[in-house]
């Protein structure tokens, strides 16, 4: 069978791959050099790159005083003209597609990509993924679930496509690495019906052999984890049918696409059914074979993670990596260590009370130090040039000279309109604390700044089961533990310039509806972020709207 080959031939390539990062960890400083020399040379004859003097660039200190730090806006108007089609604005290279992205329910943000910044982008997952094999050799007895958005969502001005950089990296793998590791079709992804694109998925899964489910969110796996047992029946029916019912009827090129898995498949219908009978339909029944989940883990996706053992037992979990569509920021080591991707893209980095006092001198990856919390800037070749995408990163160690880094949340995010600067991990560890204490399970939870008629923090809640009755109490037991960990926010409830927390429940599958919402408005489920501070304005208002119904049902 062709799997273990690809599987081995796929172990044996990362093994090159690997030792070259291990040889560069060594001595970063040199291999971020050279990278970002390799950029600049080859996009000297851009307009950037001519603004700025790229021929006369010989060093990573010339880069920085040639090159100011750059954000969206700052270069939005070359990527305004590549959009619309004109040459060598960015890069001398041409974008293929634009990667599509933005915080939940933001203005859209256009990020150009390269062939080069694609093979870039793939280093990392390279070192990424054969550490996965390595720590966990059962994957190779299956197929990766992987969810990700679609590659084109229109086109520009100029014909190029944009769309999400996780469904355009799929359909750059090899056809066999689509026919028999991801063997998911494209099609299923496009489905623009939310409940029908999960039931499509579920029911391709559930006669494939699972080792490994693959995505960026983990609400989207708890989502796949309430659907299996929602739709399980019908499931079982359409497997042993040889047939697909979703929500919705499918559209005719899905229809085609999924064809390939529609044999009917009594056996395995009874087996499922047996499980269902006795109580066992869990992933882990299943898919006797599941052996990781990866996806998100840190900063507050962790908060999501207390939902997966419900639904997948102890099916091991590992974090995706840090990245986003503007670039790979660390590679996976194997034991949860992630270090910074210094063969992908060029970095630079601010110390967050240096950036916040306005001074905004950037340190390379050698001379950070242990322990201290940074700005992190990406120069990529995508044409992303000092790029500040807004991550505040901490490091918490070393492999070789190389840093290891773990991503805490986004800059900004921070609440402080009387002074107490909470952060949004603050806020995560506030309510996982708050539940261990009174023993309960939010279902999903946001905090939200009041100003009148005294300043204070409105907390929004969906319970997972039965609610605390008591909500006086739970509001006290999170303020208190906000208290614990932010002793700015704690003087300033003993001063009285803040009030008491007040607590908003929401009604059942408030979450769930605000999903539905997002993706319906053209939001792709990877990038469904709902901030547990502060949210925007947007979602802010849903949420309320939501919590409004539920006091006029009452």
């Amino acid at each position: 069978m062709l799997r273990p080959l690809l599987y081995k031939t796929f172990f044996e390539l990362g093994k090159r791959e690997v030792s070259r990062f291990d040889i560069d960890s060594l001595s970063p400083e040199a291999a971020q050099s050279r990278h970002l020399l390799d950029i600049v040379a080859r996009n000297a004859g851009s307009a950037f790159g001519k603004k700025h003097g790229f021929g006369t660039i010989q060093t990573a200190r010339d880069f920085q005083n040639a090159v100011p730090i750059n954000d969206y806006d700052s270069l939005s108007e070359y990527i305004n003209r590549a959009a619309a089609g004109e040459k060598n604005q960015l890069t001398t290279e041409d974008p293929f597609m634009f990667a599509t992205t933005s915080g939940t329910a933001g203005e859209r943000k256009m990020i150009p990509v390269t062939r080069s910044y694609i093979k870039e982008f793939r280093r990392a997952s390279v070192v990424s993924g054969f550490n996965l094999l390595k720590g966990h050799p059962n994957l190779t007895k299956g197929i990766a679930l992987s969810v990700f958005s679609p590659a084109e969502e229109g086109r520009t001005a100029g014909d190029i496509p944009y769309g999400a950089i996780s469904g355009r990296l799929y359909m750059e793998e090899p056809k066999l690495i689509k026919r028999f590791i991801s063997p998911i079709p494209y099609e299923v992804f496009i489905i623009r019906h939310y409940d029908s694109r999960y039931y499509t998925l579920l029911r391709l899964a559930l006669v494939l052999p699972v080792t490994v489910i693959y995505t960026l969110n983990p609400s989207t796996i708890v989502m796949l984890g309430k659907r299996l047992e929602m739709y399980a029946d019908s499931l079982i029916r359409d497997i042993a049918d040889g047939a697909i019912n979703p929500p919705q009827a499918l559209p005719p090129e899905v229809l085609t696409a999924v064809k390939p898995f529609l044999k009917p498949n009594p056996e395995r219908a009874r087996a499922l059914s047996a499980l269902l009978e006795s109580g066992m339909f869990k992933a882990e029944n299943i898919w006797p074979n599941l052996s990781l989940i990866s996806c998100w883990t840190k900063a507050a996706a962790a908060f999501y993670l207390q939902d997966l053992p419900q639904y997948f037992g102890s099916t091991p979990v590992s974090d995706i990596t840090y990245g986003a569509s503007e670039g790979r920021g660390t590679v996976n080591l194997g034991g949860e260590k992630q270090a910074l991707s210094i063969r992908s893209h060029f970095f630079e980095f601010v110390a967050v009370e240096d950036w916040e006092a306005g001074n905004k001198k950037a340190l390379f990856a050698h001379e950070l130090e242990e322990g201290r919390e940074y700005y992190i800037l990406f120069t990529t070749s995508g044409g992303l040039y000092r790029y500040h995408i807004n991550d505040i990163v901490k490091v918490v160690g070393w492999h070789n000279r190389t840093p290891l880094i773990e991503f805490l949340h986004k800059g900004g995010n921070i609440s402080s309109f009387t002074g107490e600067k909470l952060t949004e991990s603050q806020v995560t560890e506030a309510m996982l604390a708050t539940q261990k204490e009174l023993n309960f399970r939010a279902r999903f939870f946001t905090l939200i700044p009041v100003f009148r008629p005294e300043p204070h923090y409105e907390l929004y809640l969906e319970f997972d089961g039965t609610p605390v009755q008591n909500e006086n109490a739970l509001g006290e037991a999170f303020d208190r533990h906000l208290s614990r960990l932010n002793i700015e926010y704690e003087a300033k409830r003993d001063s009285h310039r803040l009030s008491a927390i007040k607590v908003v429940s929401l009604p059942f599958e408030s979450y769930e509806r605000l999903r539905k919402e997002l993706v319906a408005q053209g939001v792709p489920d990877a990038q469904i972020k709902v901030s547990h501070l502060n949210p925007k304005s947007q979602v802010r208002q849903m949420i309320e709207g939501f919590a409004t119904v539920a006091v006029g049902q009452h």
